[in-house]
């Protein structure tokens, strides 16, 4: 791997994750022969009669493959098309930056038709037994539902009207619309929560107003929430505990909460924010924590500091207790990341460093908030890292739950987005 900075080039060896080979092979070497394949009601068609099915990286493959045309690779989400050269690259072995050298891989053995798909020769065992029944890619089926998602987003401004996309709200989220197809309606609503704490009971009364509003169905005198997808991300889940906590509103039929990345012990980002700026080292803290706010620290992100530890007191552990309560017992769904390394995206760098070098409880973190404080007070058992998951644990860093970078390729455990389609 080649980086250039100014007029140094630095040559090093490329990460072995970067790019799996190994496990590719480890494909191909485990393809078999299929009669058919779909994606969904879709029929694959494969004019050459070579199919197979294998597995890559967490996702089901069908391989239609054409011999010295090459071979295409479909899964429910992505298709990849692959090429043979006429002749091979040749490429240049580059001298390594400080006389270090790169661990070569050792060989590994292939099956024939791996060998034939790697090559483009013919497959082998063309008449040999395949599996009989047609093998589905899983596809997500929109069920009919009146739902309305009503998403959360917060900035330093406050806007009356709910809004029909994220477009105010200053990057902060990504667009949902087309990920609830089984919904009527999609709007968001821009809150300020720079300048509030989230026990401030104005702000609570602002979260449930909003909710109340979107379905006919609601109560608003009673303050019963109905035929709603409420959606919170981050702050916003211990602001809408705090409101269901102290009888502002509540949810009735047909009404659904997702919380997403819930820092519902707070967070050690706070905690450092406030040691840091305390003690003058903004230098240090100023260009990674930008996206939580510059000293002095904001309102909002005061009251996020970790319950128990020394800048939290008796009145805000207690809030903490009342909003987990009402947490565990209003959650419909959740997703909660453990990995600050998350979908390779440009807010990865930055929440990388967090999650790894802030002072969190655990390295099971998104960057802000651990995995043990998104998941306080839920069954721990009914978490899984499949998009399919209602309670879902995956590979996902703070910007990966808020839909800002999609989905990643291949590993379930990277699939927010589908993750969400998949709930409603």
């Amino acid at each position: 791997m080649t980086t250039v900075s100014s007029d140094n080039i630095d040559v090093v060896c490329l990460p072995q994750n970067t790019l799996p080979i190994k496990l590719v092979i480890t494909a191909l070497n485990n393809a078999v022969p299929i009669p058919s394949a779909s994606v969904g009601d879709e029929a694959i068609e494969c004019t050459s009669g070579n199919l197979f099915k294998t597995s890559f990286m967490d996702t089901d493959f069908a391989i239609c493959a054409s011999e010295r045309n090459g071979f295409i690779a479909s899964s429910s989400d992505l298709t990849v098309e692959v090429e043979y050269v006429e002749h091979p690259a040749i490429v240049q072995k580059p001298m390594l930056s400080g006389g270090t050298s790169c661990s070569v891989t050792t060989a590994t053995s292939v099956t024939p038709t791996a060998l034939a798909l790697l090559t483009g020769t013919s497959t082998p065992n063309r008449n040999s037994r395949k599996l009989n029944s047609t093998w589905r890619l899983n596809q997500l089926r929109v069920r009919a539902s009146r739902y309305l998602v009503l998403a959360y987003s917060f900035t330093g401004m406050e806007l009356e009207e709910l809004q029909d996309t994220p477009e105010n709200t200053n990057g902060r989220m990504g667009n949902m619309n087309e990920d609830a197809p089984c919904c009527t309606e999609v709007k968001y609503a821009v809150l300020n929560t720079v300048d509030y704490s989230w026990t401030d009971d104005s702000l609570q009364q602002n979260f449930c107003d909003r909710a109340l509003r979107l379905s006919e169905s609601s109560d608003k005198q009673s303050g019963v929430i109905q035929d709603t997808v409420v959606v919170t991300h981050s702050m916003a889940g211990l602001i809408m505990s705090m409101a269901l906590a102290t009888g502002k509103c509540s949810f009735g039929k047909g009404a659904t909460w997702v919380a997403i990345s819930s820092p519902m012990k707070g967070t050690m980002a706070a905690d450092f924010l406030e040691n840091a700026f305390n003690d003058d080292y903004t230098e240090i803290v100023g260009g990674l924590f930008e996206f939580l706010g510059k000293c002095p620290v904001p309102l909002s992100r005061q009251s996020l500091v970790y319950q128990g530890e020394k800048h939290s007191n008796g009145e805000l552990n207690a809030a903490y207790v009342a909003a987990q309560e009402a947490y565990r017992s209003n959650v419909s769904a959740a997703m909660c990341g453990n990995d600050y390394d998350g979908i390779f995206s440009k807010y990865q760098a930055r929440l990388f460093v967090a999650g790894k070098f802030l002072p969190h409880k655990s390295l099971e973190n998104d960057g802000l908030v651990e995995y043990q404080s998104c998941a306080i007070g839920l069954d721990e058992s009914s978490f899984g890292t499949s998009y399919e998951d209602t309670f879902y644990k995956p590979q996902l860093n703070h910007a990966d739950t808020v839909f800002l970078t999609g989905d990643g390729l291949f590993k379930d455990s990277k699939k927010p987005v589908k993750w969400f389609e998949c709930l409603l």
